[in-house]
């Protein structure tokens, strides 16, 4: 048998369903390699240990703080004193023989710019070391300042593989590189194909019900100096949407997609709307208990995917560019809802009651033509890297 390979697979965590998604799509796909694979995570408080052991991940040696990157010198350190770490389950960065990027969207200036310019003098040093540093789909940029531009360059040449996830995205990394190497390839979302997997968690529900799944980061403190406003508006919004719903005998479902803040903003949204609340940590039970729903309403990137790609119309309430292309994909584009407002949703939301059928029809087509894309996204990443 040919020696495993260490792979790395980085932006992930358990707490975010969307990147948990992610991190089983990775690893889904590598399992059609011709060689075996050994998964290897960076210890963090959204992976912690018990749980990066029940997937038989070794932990990733690295220390970084504000500008201070340990992790390529501790990969230089003697063999004899890395086979020792092995020995405790962990392995430097020169024993890792691949990294597969899939933060899904945290490269652009939204982000500080040290973490941008740290990943790129990484995937610098992998492609000297003549190793595979791929990021798998997800949205980038904007890239505004010379800086960042400089950084994205550098991974834009250096990085063996960079599935973009929408035209917006690919447009802002030719704001950095103008003529774009083969490596960058337009491709969507890679958790499209992921089977639901029901499991106990999942509640039993007396009649149809709609899925609604809010999102913290759209009214954090932390992201908008208005918040306060705008997570009032926000509450309005889907509390409006659910009422409406409710008239009409749907039961509504707010599914807490993350943690502790979407907990939060689905009982605020709760207290003036009759919805039950519903938290599943399995993220395929989550997205078998989504697929069964009548339709949905998401201001989760990855709970519109798992609603779509199950053939479940959806309307999407967005603060990124991503949301709309999409939503583009699955030919929703029409029920991404950029200004949030009990108007504007309730808009949407009629228009997709009145199409509900014909949308489901059209969805679940689409959904089969993206899952046919991302087969050949992974034989192009199989190719690029044997």
């Amino acid at each position: 048998m040919s020696k495993a390979l260490f792979v790395e697979i980085k932006g992930v965590q358990f707490r975010n369903k969307g990147a948990y998604l992610m991190l089983l799509a990775s690893l889904e796909g590598l399992k059609q390699l011709p060689q075996p694979t050994e998964l290897v995570l960076s210890p963090g408080p959204n992976l912690p240990y018990p749980e990066r052991a029940r997937l038989g991940a070794w932990q990733k040696l690295s220390y970084r703080r504000g500008g201070l990157d340990l992790t390529p010198l501790i990969g230089k350190l003697p063999s004899a004193v890395q086979r020792l770490f092995n020995r405790y389950g962990m392995v430097s960065e020169r024993q890792v023989d691949l990294i597969l990027e899939a933060s899904g969207f945290a490269y652009g200036d939204q982000w500080p710019l040290r973490f941008l310019q740290n990943t790129a003098k990484e995937v610098v040093r992998f492609a000297k070391a003549g190793k595979p540093f791929v990021f798998m789909p997800q949205a980038f940029g904007p890239f505004k300042t010379e800086d960042s531009k400089a950084a994205m360059r550098d991974i834009i040449h250096n990085a063996r593989l960079i599935f973009v996830r929408d035209p917006v995205s690919l447009q802002h990394l030719q704001s950095c590189v103008p003529n774009l190497p083969d490596s960058v390839v337009l491709t969507p979302d890679f958790t499209v194909g992921l089977t639901a997997r029901p499991n106990d968690e999942i509640p039993a529900m007396p009649g149809p019900y709609v899925a609604l799944i809010p999102n913290n980061k759209v009214v954090s403190k932390f992201n908008h100096a208005d918040a306060e406003k705008m997570r009032a508006d926000y509450i309005a919004a889907f509390a409006a949407a659910a009422n409406k719903l409710a008239a009409q005998g749907m039961q509504c479902v707010l599914v807490n997609h993350e943690g502790k803040e979407d907990a939060q903003l689905c009982e605020e949204i709760a207290a003036k709307a009759p919805c039950t609340i519903v938290q599943i940590e399995d993220p395929l039970a989550v997205k078998a208990f989504i697929g069964k729903a009548e339709l949905a309403i998401s201001s989760r990137f990855h709970g519109a995917v798992n609603a779509l790609s199950q053939g479940v119309p959806c309307i999407a309430t967005s603060w990124s560019h991503k949301y709309h292309a999409m939503m583009s994909d699955f030919g929703m584009g029409d029920y991404c809802v950029a200004e949030l407002s009990e108007q504007n949703l309730l808009h949407a939301l009629q228009q997709l009651l009145d199409n509900k059928d014909t949308l489901a029809s059209e969805v679940k087509q689409k959904a089969a033509a993206l899952k046919q894309q991302n087969a050949a996204m992974w034989q192009r990443l199989y190719q690029s890297i044997n």
